[in-house]
């Protein structure tokens, strides 16, 4: 993870974090915490992230970020749902 961290795409966007974002948080994971077989559930990765998160620091911060508030998983997203492609005609 380091690695990634610190490196590519995400070592060059980083910087603009704070400029780009009104909410921004991470929280750390070990291999205690998760079986290497198991990938948490996003409601548990979201409980992880609400009770062990660490708020990232951003220069506009939303009322929610600034309560710490954080926007439960979406578990019904858009993937599966009958959508149509629009194709733009010329």
């Amino acid at each position: 993870m380091k690695a990634f961290r610190g490196s590519g795409a995400h070592a060059r966007v980083m910087p603009r974090l704070a400029a780009w974002c009104d909410e921004a948080s991470y929280a750390h994971w070990s291999a205690g915490d998760v079986s290497a077989s198991v990938i948490p559930s996003w409601p548990e990765a979201y409980e992880h992230l609400v009770s062990e998160g660490r708020m990232s620091r951003v220069e506009y911060p939303s009322r929610d970020h600034e309560a710490r508030r954080f926007s439960a998983p979406r578990l019904k997203p858009m993937i599966g749902l009958d959508l149509k492609a629009v194709h733009e005609s010329g």
